[in-house]
């Protein structure tokens, strides 16, 4: 039976975030969406040339466009059977009120908030959220809640499951659904979970079933809130911050050779030593949300 649960999603405009919406609109009264669509910037043909200045950041980019088309494809395949509708890129639900603003924090989206009140406000894919919408907590019978691509308090910030590999900590690939503070990722943890592998798998494809397995868990702790069973623990320390002024500057780069490090047996060998659970990697709660493959 479909929720009474009031909702409000407020994400970024792309397949995984429409496919939340429509999730959300089949599990609960979706009373509203707001979409941050991307700043445009007008910038001189020299502010576009001055990254390629360094030889070896244009021989990356020439790698990155010649030899990830080849990954890439195998994700694109999974991502069109986990995430396409009808066999079709989905569309928004047109009977869902709707506000695109490029400005998340503005007071446009505190205004739609408003009036268009919910019990709860499910997240992915925006800026960091500040005051004013913050201030609008006390507001929210169960909060805003972020779906973070990244397993917490482990890793925070963007790109999380990308770096992990790249470090070589395949254990450390997951999603984390959280309570919205005023840190990054820092939010008292409602679940977690470990992305599951295939042995086949490249980056693309684990890519995909982080947000498979996240929207899931995302809708089950909404769930799991309006019933009054949800867990709220406390991140139990710091954990690694990815971020451009923590030294990681996300560039395609970077995709393919976490692509070439799974080609190379990384997932492969943790496939072989993970007999069951891995002790040392602490998880919240007990999603049984299901990736599909």
């Amino acid at each position: 039976m479909k929720s009474s649960l009031r909702v409000v999603v407020l994400c970024c405009d792309g397949l995984y975030q429409r496919h939340l919406i429509h999730r959300a609109a089949e599990e609960f009264d979706l009373v509203g969406v707001v979409i941050q669509q991307p700043r445009i910037e007008s910038r001189s043909l020299l502010q576009r040339l001055a990254p390629y200045r360094d030889p070896r950041r244009v021989w990356r980019q020439l790698q990155s466009r010649l030899s990830l088309p080849r990954y890439e494809r195998r994700g694109d395949l999974l991502r069109r059977h986990l995430f396409y509708r009808d066999g079709q890129f989905p569309d928004i639900p047109a009977a869902v009120p709707r506000l695109e603003t490029t400005s998340i924090n503005g007071p446009e989206t505190v205004a739609f908030l408003r009036s268009h009140p919910a019990d709860i406000v499910l997240v992915n894919g925006t800026q960091l959220l500040r005051d004013p919408i913050l201030e609008l907590l006390p507001t929210l019978r169960h909060g805003i809640i972020n779906l973070h691509t990244g397993l917490s308090p482990y890793s925070r910030g963007a790109n999380c499951n990308l770096y992990m590999i790249l470090e070589g900590h395949p254990e450390l690939v997951g999603v984390t659904v959280h309570h919205i503070d005023r840190g990054i990722d820092s939010g008292d943890i409602i679940l977690s979970a470990q992305v599951p592998y295939e042995p086949e798998d490249n980056f693309e494809t684990v890519d995909v079933r982080s947000f498979a397995l996240g929207i899931d868990l995302l809708i089950e702790a909404a769930h799991r809130l309006e019933a009054g069973s949800a867990e709220r623990v406390p991140q139990w320390e710091q954990g690694k911050l990815f971020l451009r002024r923590t030294g990681y500057v996300y560039e395609p780069h970077q995709r393919l050779l976490a692509n070439r490090r799974i080609e190379q047996g990384l997932l492969r060998q943790h496939l072989g030593q993970a007999a069951g659970s891995d002790p040392s990697v602490r998880l919240v709660g007990s999603p049984e949300a299901p990736c599909a493959s």
